[in-house]
């Protein structure tokens, strides 16, 4: 059986500069939206862990969620985190899907 996809949103702030502040968004399949924290948090660690050791991958994980563009210069609040089921019909545009104006026409 398949498993639904997750969003995890994480709020973020820069370590230099605290009124900057984000959202760094990771998704993936989970059972649960505690999973889906889990999982998120998991591939974060493991790419800062990569980019530490200057590989392009975070090798060892054997699950579907990947993490890109964390770095540690931005402090991930994952206490205030959110789960919630991915919304796309079962299918990923990675990063986002594109929204075309008239002046892209």
């Amino acid at each position: 059986m398949t498993q639904p996809y997750f969003q995890v949103s994480v709020p973020t702030a820069h370590r230099e500069y605290p009124g900057r502040r984000g959202l760094h968004i990771f998704t993936g399949p989970a059972s649960t939206s505690n999973e889906a924290l889990h999982r998120a948090r998991e591939a974060c660690e493991a790419a800062l862990a990569a980019k530490e050791s200057a590989t392009d991958s975070a090798h060892g994980l054997k699950t579907c969620w990947r993490a890109r563009g964390v770095c540690r210069e931005w402090i991930m609040d994952w206490g205030a985190a959110t789960a919630a089921f991915w919304e796309s019909e079962g299918r990923l545009e990675y990063p986002f899907p594109i929204v075309r104006t008239r002046s892209h026409i």
